[in-house]
C-alpha cells in the first residue's frame, strides 16, 4: 500500500527461482493454456480421480482412484495415488489464484500423518505463510493457503476492461506471429475498441482497432 508491488519479472523469479522466464508469443500462447487448463483440466485416465472445488467457506480437494484392471489396489497404490492427486490439486489452486482452507479427503484410510504432510509440502510448497494441518481419523488433510493474487475467475469474468486486455493480448500476438505483416487490425465492439485503444497504442505502429458494434463485447476478430 505504500510502495509499489513486485513486478511480473520479480513474482515470477519467486513462483520460479532460478528459470528463465519466456517472453514473446511463447509467452501469450502459455497463459492461454494456462487458462485452458484451470478451467477444464484433463487429467491422465491412469492416474487418480482429482474434484477441485471452492465454496464461500473453503476449496474442497476429492482424491480417488479407480480399481487397477484385474486387481484392487494396495497401500502403495494409494499412496502414489495421494501424492500425484496432492500434486494435482495444488497446480490447480495455484492456477485458479485460490487461497483460504483447504479440506483434501484422501484416499483410504489409516494414513501416514508425516508421509502425507511430507507429500503436501512438496504439491504445495514450503512457503512459512502455508499452515499444514494434521490428517484427521476421517482421512481429510486440511492446510491453509495465503491470498496471494486475484481469483482467475475474477480476472476472465466477462467485462469491458477483460476484453480490451484480450484484444491487446490477441493483436500482440498477431504481431509476433507475422512479423512480415504490415498492417494487423483487430476487430470488436466500440466500448472495447475505445478500452483497449491505449495498450494497443503501445503495440506500435502495426496494431490498429476497427469497431464494430455487431460484435458481442467478448468477441474479437483479429485480420
Amino acid at each position: 500500500m505504500v510502495r509499489p508491488g513486485p513486478s511480473v519479472s520479480e513474482w515470477l523469479d519467486r513462483l520460479a527461482p532460478g528459470v528463465a522466464p519466456i517472453t514473446g508469443k511463447a509467452a501469450i500462447e502459455a497463459g492461454w493454456a494456462a487458462i485452458e487448463d484451470a478451467e477444464a483440466p484433463t487429467l491422465p485416465h491412469s492416474g487418480p480421480d482429482v474434484a477441485v472445488e471452492r465454496t464461500r467457506a473453503m476449496i474442497t480437494v476429492d482424491i480417488d482412484q479407480p480399481p487397477l484392471p484385474g486387481r484392487g489396489l494396495s497401500g502403495r497404490d494409494r499412496q502414489r495415488a495421494n501424492q500425484e492427486g496432492l500434486r494435482i490439486a495444488a497446480r490447480l489452486i495455484r492456477l485458479r489464484h485460490w487461497g483460504g482452507l483447504v479440506a483434501v479427503d484422501l484416499l483410504g484410510a489409516g494414513h501416514d500423518g508425516a508421509q502425507v504432510t511430507a507429500a503436501a509440502r512438496t504439491a504445495f510448497g514450503a512457503d512459512p505463510a502455508i499452515a499444514y494441518g494434521p490428517v484427521n481419523r476421517f482421512g481429510v488433510l486440511q492446510l491453509v493457503l495465503p491470498w496471494t493474487f486475484t481469483p482467475l475467475e475474477d480476472l476472465i469474468r466477462p467485462s469491458v476492461e477483460t476484453a480490451a486486455r484480450d484484444v491487446a493480448r490477441r493483436l500482440n500476438h498477431a504481431l509476433l506471429a507475422d512479423t512480415t505483416r504490415a498492417r494487423v487490425t483487430a476487430r470488436c465492439h466500440g466500448e472495447v475498441a475505445n478500452a483497449a485503444a491505449a495498450l494497443v497504442a503501445r503495440l506500435g505502429p502495426r496494431a490498429h482497432l476497427l469497431a464494430d458494434d455487431s460484435l458481442p463485447l467478448t468477441r474479437v476478430i483479429v485480420e
